[in-house]
């Protein structure tokens, strides 16, 4: 995706960006620690890996899972824990940083910006309030992604 229609998508998805990063944090809030009888169930009722039988030794699956599944539960919530603090922090940064580009832009066209997509206005109550035309308005919008995307290609940059 180029730059220019990254922003475009951030802009015009700015409200559902917001809503999923509340409905992660709930989530994590929420979030349900597995059980150990749940990873033990889970882990008894795998099928066998490798061979069916070895001769080696005695065959004590339940011995085996009693020695393991307190560490298997403990991964397993960590990872959940850490997917959904990573996908929030993620979501977080990137809205932090679109705000951040459209505080740096000229007062007009940031109250255009702000407005359509932020704001969620119609293009009619922006432009009575804002004392400008709809032609004026658009070209406003166009400039306002222009430039954040200018900002963000810099940040390619220098990558």
């Amino acid at each position: 995706m180029e730059t220019r229609e990254y922003v475009e998508y951030l802009l015009k998805n700015y409200h559902v960006i917001r809503k999923d990063i509340e409905q992660l944090k709930f989530e994590l809030s929420c979030l349900d620690k597995l059980q150990p009888e749940e990873v033990i169930d889970a882990m008894n009722f795998t099928p066998p890996v490798g061979d069916k039988v070895d001769a080696g030794r005695v065959a004590d699956k339940t011995c085996s899972i009693a020695l393991v599944y307190r560490e298997v539960t403990d991964r397993m919530n960590n990872l959940s824990r850490q997917e959904l603090e990573r996908c929030i922090a993620a979501n977080e940064y990137e809205l932090m940083r679109l705000e951040y580009c459209v505080d740096r832009l000229e007062e007009r066209v940031k109250a255009v910006i702000k407005a359509v997509f932020m704001a969620k206005k119609s293009w009619g109550e922006i432009c009575s309030s804002l004392y400008i035309s709809q032609k004026t308005l658009n070209k406003y919008r166009k400039k306002g992604v222009n430039e954040i995307a200018g900002m963000y290609a810099l940040r390619r940059l220098a990558i």
